[in-house]
C-alpha cells in the first residue's frame, strides 16, 4: 500500500511541479521542486534505506519526464534521500520545524551538487550568480511548502500504521 502511495505521490507531484508550479510565475522564475520536498519528508519518515530507494525511483522518473541529461536528478535526489533517512532515528517526527531546515539545508546542497554536475558536462554557468539568484530562493520556497508535505506523509504514514494495526 505504502509502495502504491509513493507512485501517485511522485506521480503527482511532478505533474504539479512541471505544470501549475510552473504557470505560478513566482519572482525569479522559480519552480519549487516538490520531489526533492517529498524524497526529504519521507526519509525523514522512515530512514535511510527506504529513502534513498525512494529517492532513486523518483529522481529517475523526473529525469525521464524532464528531459536534459538523464542521471543528474537521480543522483542528486538518491543521495538526498539517504542523507535525509540518517536523521530518523534522532528527530521528534510531529516537529515540522524539522522538515523546513532539512529542505531549505538540502536544497542548498542537492542543487549546488546539481548546477556543479551540469558544469561538469560542460554548462555555461556562473555558480555563485545562480546560488544568489536561483538557488536560495528555491530553498525559501521549498522550505515553505515543506511543512505541508511532511504532514501529507505524516498522515499517510500513521494511516498505514492504522491498517496494518487492524488486520
Amino acid at each position: 500500500m505504502r509502495v502504491l502511495f509513493l507512485i501517485i505521490g511522485a506521480i503527482i507531484g511532478i505533474a504539479l511541479q512541471s505544470t501549475w508550479l510552473a504557470s505560478l510565475n513566482l519572482p525569479g522564475n522559480i519552480v519549487p521542486d516538490l520531489v526533492l520536498i517529498m524524497v526529504i519528508s519521507y526519509s525523514l519518515l522512515r530512514g535511510p534505506e527506504e529513502g534513498l530507494f525512494f529517492g532513486l525511483a523518483a529522481g529517475l522518473f523526473l529525469d525521464l519526464v524532464a528531459g536534459g541529461v538523464i542521471g543528474i536528478q537521480t543522483i542528486t535526489k538518491t543521495i538526498a534521500g539517504f542523507t535525509a533517512g540518517l536523521l530518523e532515528k534522532t528527530i521528534f517526527k510531529d516537529n515540522l520545524l524539522v522538515p523546513v531546515l532539512a529542505v531549505f539545508a538540502g536544497t542548498l546542497v542537492f542543487e549546488s551538487i546539481s548546477v556543479l554536475m551540469y558544469l561538469s558536462f560542460h554548462g555555461n554557468y556562473n555558480f555563485w550568480l545562480l546560488l544568489i539568484t536561483a538557488i536560495f530562493p528555491l530553498a525559501l520556497y521549498n522550505a515553505a511548502l515543506a511543512p505541508i508535505i511532511y504532514r501529507l506523509f505524516l498522515k499517510m504514514e500513521r494511516f498505514i500504521e492504522e491498517r496494518s494495526g487492524n488486520q
